[in-house]
């Protein structure tokens, strides 16, 4: 589940801040990607894997802690956040 995801990525990133290593984690937390697996062509904000690609490439590149791909579900994270 992404809440899994989300609490073991946040506790991987403290280990290693911990053993002062240097890796760095980007936790990808991805909406609707145009693939064989999505076969609604209704699924909102759906985005091609292609710019799916180019999104986790620029967050890892730029060291990102996390990115949401597409960019727009970033509205809805808040939002969720907002309401807990």
């Amino acid at each position: 589940s992404k809440a899994y995801q989300v609490s073991y990525l946040k506790g991987l990133n403290m280990k290693i801040r911990k053993w002062k290593l240097n890796i760095f984690v980007t936790d990808v937390r991805a909406g609707f990607v145009d693939t064989a697996m999505a076969k609604s062509n209704k699924l909102f904000w759906m985005i091609s894997a292609q710019e799916a690609a180019k999104q986790i490439f620029n967050a890892i590149i730029s060291k990102r802690k996390s990115v949401y791909v597409s960019k727009r579900w970033i509205i809805i994270a808040f939002f969720s956040k907002l309401f807990k």
